[in-house]
């Protein structure tokens, strides 16, 4: 490459760069959103001080109780904390700054396949406006300013170095050369992705999709050849197996979905709509397409129910079976399709997610725009690509206008809210974040009309089908803030709530939310607290220590020695797997003085087969 190919090359990926930062740029003022407060904002085990091996350590165990997973990114969290505290503009421009660097790979990414397509002609002008479509499309911004989705997106970016690595070596190894060293590269590049998210489990479909498509399993020595075959026919078998006697029995069980109101089974029904309507939002993606909070949402019950799950699932095939049929008259279009239904293997099948999340197209809207590009350049015209060019040229400034607009949304606390709101009345965590935003701005003041915003915007959340108890949560909280009297008949509606409803994880971290005030000092209904909590307990089983926390509050402040005693049963029961947390608590009973309960523990730790 010559001196002049070489800046012009620097002067694309710079003007890349500063074309994706322009759209995002005014929604790096945005709030922290959503499951950005459970767990960043109230993780204390990433807000460390300094950067040294001992806090990093114990930030990078930090994604859930257990200590395990996301590790590489719970870290990046650390540093934003050590460097700029709770301000979100650092966090954001980080996960910006994550979003450019993928920019890029997907130009690199995207050059190569438009090579090994054997397109040459305007095959870097392709991949440039490519990758500019997937970094500034509208659907992204949900994903690039949600904090916490940097764990999806740095996964991806050792994904795309995989693939670009992947790529490499099957290259050199399809022209009979040694490229066992850059397939090597793949392993640890697999497990730094691994650190960031799950989702990096899918690498090897998106290899299988290309070796389907525009590799065809080529080499250059026909031992190699064979080898790659057989490799991922043996994967491919192995993947069915473990799915059918692991993944599918243990899923498909009643207690994997107990914090979920739908089955394994009407969750897979769900997703023959869902996916159908991301690409919806993909090709035509205006705002009220794009709400972010999908919790309104009705799973299906069967095929018929309702009828667009089997509209969607005749979609599906035709597309899945057409980007099959056509892997090699037209192996990009292929390759993208691919792509797109890969990137949904995991969270479109039965792992008990919630049903829907725009940040799950991250990687797929690229298998879209590449099998889109691939349709565009085949689309016979009279007069030249001119025409071509301008329509090219008019979806950029669109899907770039589109963006900014959107971003601009994002980096304002109250326009999100509301327009949150707006896009989406029928969603109680979009009526739960206004009606939080309205009990800020009210900055502690009874008599400010913001309270009584916030407190119609919490009863209207309340009527909602959907609702949590959040909604009843925040008005006991805003009750209490203010010195009135517990309200009985909220407190009723929250028990109410608690028997009919499936108890999902802003359920619990409600009611764990009212103990946490409960210990700052707020006045509660003590025993109603504690009511609740056995409301829940009935459902689903919790960690000791959650058990111990109840305990605690009933010793401390209901004065209900039985109920701690119950408790504390609990707790032991659920210590089978940790017998090391028994010393903990034995601990901590005999620190506040609770000898006899103390001994009450080691007694039923005995009976349980435990040697505390």
């Amino acid at each position: 490459m010559s001196l002049i190919d070489r800046a012009g090359a620097v002067l694309r990926v710079v003007m890349l760069c500063l074309l994706v930062t322009s759209v995002y740029w005014a929604g790096l003022h945005g709030p922290f959103v959503f499951d950005d407060f459970s767990a960043l904002v109230q993780n204390t085990r990433i807000h460390v001080s300094d950067l040294s091996w001992s806090s990093l350590r114990r930030a990078i165990f930090s994604f859930e109780p257990g200590g395990s997973g996301r590790q590489l990114a719970m870290a990046s969290f650390a540093v934003n904390y050590a460097l700029g505290g709770l301000d979100p503009w650092g966090w954001k421009l980080a996960g910006l700054l994550v979003h450019l660097a993928n920019t890029w790979l997907v130009y690199l990414l995207c050059i190569r396949l438009l090579l090994l397509a054997g397109i040459r002609q305007w095959a870097r002008s392709a991949a440039w406006i490519i990758a500019l479509l997937w970094a500034i499309h509208p659907l992204q911004v949900s994903t690039v300013l949600y904090v916490v989705q940097r764990m999806e997106t740095m996964s991806l970016t050792f994904v795309l170095l995989a693939l670009l690595a992947y790529l490499r070596g099957r290259q050199l190894q399809g022209q009979g050369l040694n490229g066992w060293v850059w397939i090597g590269a793949c392993v640890p590049l697999f497990g730094l992705s691994l650190a960031c998210k799950e989702s990096a489990a899918l690498l090897p479909a998106y290899t299988l999709a290309l070796e389907s498509t525009l590799l065809g399993f080529r080499a250059g020595d026909a031992r190699i050849q064979r080898f790659w075959r057989w490799a991922y026919a043996g994967g491919v078998v192995v993947a069915m197996l473990l799915f059918v006697a692991v993944v599918l029995p243990h899923y498909a069980s009643a207690d994997a979905y107990a914090t979920r109101d739908f089955s394994a089974w009407q969750r897979v029904l769900t997703q023959l709509r869902l996916l159908p309507f991301y690409l919806l939002q993909m090709l035509l993606p205006l705002p009220r397409w794009m709400p972010f909070y999908y919790d309104d949402l009705t799973a299906s019950t069967s095929l018929f129910s309702p009828l667009t799950t089997a509209g969607g699932a005749i979609l599906l095939s035709v597309l899945l079976f057409g980007a099959i049929w056509l892997r090699r008259r037209m192996p990009l279009l292929s390759l993208g399709a691919l792509w797109f239904f890969a990137a949904h293997l995991l969270t479109s099948n039965v792992v008990p997610l919630e049903l829907a999340f725009e940040h799950r197209n991250y990687f797929a809207l690229f298998g879209v725009l590449v099998a889109l590009a691939d349709l565009a350049r085949r689309i016979p015209v009279r007069d030249g690509p001119g025409i071509k060019m301008v329509a090219i040229g008019a979806i950029v400034l669109v899907f770039g206008f589109l963006g900014v607009v959107r971003s601009a949304t994002w980096g304002e606390p109250l326009l999100l809210a509301t327009e949150l709101a707006s896009l989406n009345p029928g969603s109680p965590r979009a009526a739960h974040d206004l009606g939080v935003l309205y009990y800020e701005m009210a900055d502690g003041h009874p008599g400010s009309p913001f309270v009584d915003f916030a407190r119609r915007e919490f009863e209207r959340e309340s009527s909602l089908p959907n609702a949590s108890v959040l909604a009843e949560q925040s008005l006991i909280l805003m009750d209490a803030a203010q010195g009135r009297p517990a309200n009985p008949a909220l407190w009723a509606r929250l028990h109410d709530r608690l028997r009919t409803r499936a108890i999902t994880p802003q359920t619990t971290g409600a009611l764990f939310g009212m103990l946490g005030n409960r210990e700052k000092g707020v006045e509660l209904d003590d025993d109603a607290l504690d009511q609740a909590f056995m409301l829940m307990f009935e459902k689903v089983q919790f960690p000791p220590y959650s058990y111990a926390l109840v305990a605690d509050h009933a010793l401390r402040h209901s004065k209900n020695e039985a109920l701690a005693r119950q408790l504390l049963d609990k707790a032991v029961d659920r210590s089978v797997e940790t017998p090391e947390y028994l010393q903990v608590l034995i601990h901590g009973l005999r620190k506040g003085g609770h000898e006899a309960l103390a001994l009450a523990v080691i007694e039923r730790a005995k009976m349980r087969g435990m040697e505390p």
